[in-house]
């Protein structure tokens, strides 16, 4: 077991044979309040070996006669940014100290512990759900905020049903390359995979052919239909939404972490409809950038259309940018955009701890700069907004971890 003794505790990658039983109730107690069978089963299959949660890359915080204090979970997926990149990321789930060592500051080793190894694994950018106001400490930022809808069974249009294939706990494999597909190009959602990310927890999966396969992720509570993702032209998706609710009795329906831009959030919009936006400072989805010339190679088939569809098509020249921990330039040669060391001096640079989300489409380039998170030089404004421009991005509600 590789670890190091820092501030008293002992930091270390979890080994399954001897951690898998303990962890799994530490974090069955710490996020469902309870290690009854079944939680404990939910929890145990996420954290099998073999599947997306990432043992090597995973940090506990031991104390000296071998209880875990703190947990930092890892798990890995690539995540769509743009048309083309898939960004390997690292995903930080179930970070957790345990009640009776909690304000000791022990999380802090255990999470720069993690953090530190994980450029070198070969990830791009890191990505967790966290609460507000706590993981800024640790360089993360505001990925995105959740956008979510609400709607009443009078406001819907009921169309003649349609049979219904359900499906629980684990996604068929048709379903999983119909998301893949539905998907594409949506800033912020899984490349579908194994493990993690073709498994259904609480909600109950449809699936209804008419000429294409379509489907639907949805669970019921004691007044309204959860939707929790989905995948078809929106009048065939409000149509089962309608007949759903019907089934079970409900009267209002709510679609949660709905990507903004979608068809569906579109005709929503013109609908009766509530659209609730929550933005947090510093929590909920959060990012950090891990690796800048990684991340910069993988969105260059993005940046060159950008580039090429633009009024900067003519634009030569290096464009420089700076996080203050890696300094990278972009060489800009007659439509062609490619990564290079920053050795050749260039007045046009764009710099600040906000590059993560220019990076993936958080905000625009403008609005990163007027609140304070970049700053630019010469044309390294006009040259981020044609490369960089807001994407809405978004997280599908199963995908999260």
């Amino acid at each position: 077991m590789s670890d190091r003794y820092v501030g008293g505790l002992r930091v270390a990658a979890p080994e399954p044979s001897l951690h898998l039983s303990s962890l799994a109730r530490l974090v069955a107690v710490t996020f469902w309040g309870g290690e009854d069978e079944s939680t404990l089963a939910t929890v145990g299959d996420a954290l099998r070996p073999g599947g997306s949660y990432r043992w090597l890359g995973s940090r506990i915080g031991l104390t000296d006669d071998g209880h875990i204090a703190t947990h930092a979970g890892l798990v890995n997926f690539h995540m769509r940014v743009g048309e083309h990149a898939q960004l390997r990321t690292a995903g930080l789930c179930a970070i957790l100290t345990a009640e009776e060592f909690r304000l000791r500051g022990w999380m802090r080793q255990t999470m720069n512990d993690l953090l530190t190894n994980l450029p070198a694994a070969g990830y791009d950018i890191s990505l967790l759900f966290g609460v507000d106001e706590f993981y800024q400490q640790f360089d993360y930022r505001r990925a995105w905020p959740e956008h979510r809808f609400e709607m009443d069974l009078a406001d819907l249009v009921q169309a003649p049903d349609v049979k219904l294939e359900f499906f629980e706990h684990e996604q068929p494999d048709e379903v999983v390359a119909l998301a893949n597909r539905h998907e594409q190009g949506q800033t912020g959602s899984v490349v579908r995979e194994g493990g993690w990310f073709t498994k259904l927890v609480e909600d109950r999966g449809c699936l209804w052919r008419r000429r294409k396969c379509r489907r639907l992720h949805s669970r019921v509570n004691d007044e309204q239909l959860l939707v929790t993702g989905h995948a078809g032209g929106p009048d065939a998706v409000l149509g089962v939404i309608h007949q759903l609710m019907q089934s079970h009795d409900r009267k209002q329906v709510r679609l949660g972490a709905i990507a903004p831009e979608c068809e569906l959030a579109k005709r929503l919009r013109r609908m009766n409809s509530k659209e609730v936006i929550q933005h947090q400072r510093c929590g909920g989805a959060l990012l950090r950038l891990l690796n800048l010339p990684s991340t910069l190679l993988k969105l260059l088939s993005d940046l060159r259309e950008r580039l090429q569809n633009s009024a900067l098509s003519g634009w030569n020249g290096d464009i420089c940018f700076d996080t203050d921990d890696e300094v990278v330039d972009l060489r800009i040669t007659d439509g062609e955009v490619e990564v290079v060391d920053s050795h050749t001096a260039t007045s046009h640079e764009v710099s600040g701890p906000g590059m993560a989300q220019l990076l993936i489409g958080t905000d625009d380039v403008d609005a990163l700069m007027a609140e304070g998170s970049l700053s630019a030089k010469c044309d390294g404004a006009r040259l981020a907004r044609v490369l960089f421009p807001a994407t809405h991005p978004s997280m599908p509600e199963p995908d999260h971890f």
